[in-house]
């Protein structure tokens, strides 16, 4: 026993180096996997930034594991293979236990610290870092720290970053926004001001026309700050216009349908029980059941859906408009049924929209499918509806038929009639996003 003692006594200094690089191998294996999904889909799209505005760089595979490093707008930002970044449609991991702030952020402690394309001082000098800057660190290795510089991934030196208790979910670091891979944003509305300042009262620098392209400098709030061919620099709101991560314009529905966010906006609801038919219903509990069964169709393909009410709430206009830019929809759908003033005197659906540059291609693709409804077609119609007007995403008002006719009533309170509408619906959204 005694020589037991002895030896552990005189061994302790080799056993304690031991236990630290156990435990050093198991922090880097920790760090490396603690924030890890597995793709289940067959294949996913990979794009430039956080949504379909942004051109689209590849796709992953069923089986591929990639690392989350942040989270935007239900998109998270991973590490690809050959260390590139870009974005995934986060519901099309089929994983919804991953977090986003396990990444820790890191402060840079030496002046001008070089940031290398492999954790070797001879590889490739991507640029440098300024003293006190702060970054996302992805993986530590043997001396070296792989951190998102630029929307990729490079090395630097371990010894020259002080790690935090911060995490890239909970603060803002200069290289992980997405907002550096946009290239160029163009006017989506007629008459869009360029101000001095980013703020709807300030003065007019010039007036831009649909299609107008400028470069984009940076964001403050919901303004983008922009600069024209000419020199001029300005403000415009981010609600006129499109983003794109490529040297032209991006159709921001350019994509399978599997990859869009829409959302879908059943009209009236609580203390505004909209139109009433003869037998005592109302017009928000129809919209309502048509939005749920929209939905589940729609979700079949893959789709993000999000219903502006899922009860019997009531719901301002400006909450049900404003919902489409918070969550950056690439679709926003409101339900209605009309009424005439007198009964029996109206018949059909239609489909509004308000900007036909911005709104018109998707009310022309859902209106080609609603055709084969059994109420007839009313065709698509220019109007200046609250929740169109002030909408910063495409956006179209259908009015499914006519509550107080006794012949479209007969097919609205119908299962049939409700499951092809969603069947129309999702088929009109498929096209729009081919």
């Amino acid at each position: 026993m005694k020589n037991i003692i002895k030896f552990f006594i005189k061994n302790r200094i080799l056993f304690a180096i031991l236990l630290l690089l156990g435990l050093s191998s198991w922090s880097t294996v920790a760090l490396a996997s603690a924030n890890a999904v597995i793709v289940q889909s067959d294949s996913v799209n990979v794009r430039v930034g956080p949504g379909l505005a942004y051109a689209n760089m590849g796709q992953v595979k069923k089986g591929d594991k990639l690392a989350i490093l942040a989270e935007k707008n239900k998109w998270y930002q991973v590490r690809l293979s050959g260390d590139k970044i870009g974005w995934i449609a986060s519901w099309l991991i089929d994983n919804t236990d991953v977090s986003s702030t396990a990444n820790k952020v890191g402060i840079v402690k030496v002046p001008n610290t070089t940031v290398f394309k492999s954790a070797d001082s001879s590889s490739n000098v991507l640029g440098t870092i300024e003293q006190s800057q702060k970054v996302t660190i992805m993986y530590q290795d043997q001396g070296w720290t792989q951190i998102l510089y630029n929307g990729t991934a490079g090395w630097v030196k371990s010894n020259f970053i002080q790690g935090t208790q911060e995490t890239s979910g909970s603060t803002s670091t200069s290289n992980t926004s997405s907002d550096d891979d946009i290239k160029k944003v163009t006017v989506t509305q007629p008459s869009a001001k360029l101000r001095i300042d980013p703020d709807q009262d300030s003065r007019i620098v010039k007036t831009a026309k649909v299609g107008k392209q400028f470069d984009y400098l940076s964001k403050d709030g919901k303004w983008y700050k922009v600069r024209d061919s000419d020199g001029s620099v300005g403000y415009i709101a981010s609600w006129v216009v499109t983003i794109s991560g490529t040297k032209s314009a991006v159709k921001s529905a350019a994509t399978n349908i599997s990859e869009a966010t829409i959302v879908i906006d059943p009209g009236h609801g609580g203390d505004d029980s909209g139109a009433e038919s003869k037998k005592n219903t109302y017009e928000k509990n129809f919209t309502l059941a048509y939005a749920k069964a929209i939905k589940k169709d729609l979700e079949q393909t893959g789709a993000r859906v999000v219903l502006t009410r899922s009860g019997d709430d009531s719901k301002s206009l400006g909450d049900r408009a404003r919902l489409s830019s918070k969550i950056q929809a690439d679709a926003f759908i409101s339900l209605h049924f009309d009424s005439s003033a007198q009964a029996n005197a109206g018949s059909g659906v239609t489909t509004y929209y308000y900007n036909k540059n911005k709104d018109g291609q998707l009310a022309d693709d859902l209106n080609s499918q609603l055709k084969s409804l059994s109420v007839g077609n009313r065709g698509t119609e220019q109007k200046d509806l609250y929740v169109l007007h002030y909408n910063s995403q495409p956006s179209v008002l259908v009015e499914l038929g006519y509550i107080n006719s006794k012949t479209d009533y007969k097919y609205i309170n119908s299962d049939t009639y409700k499951e092809q509408v969603a069947k129309d619906i999702t088929n009109g959204l498929k096209q729009y996003f081919k």
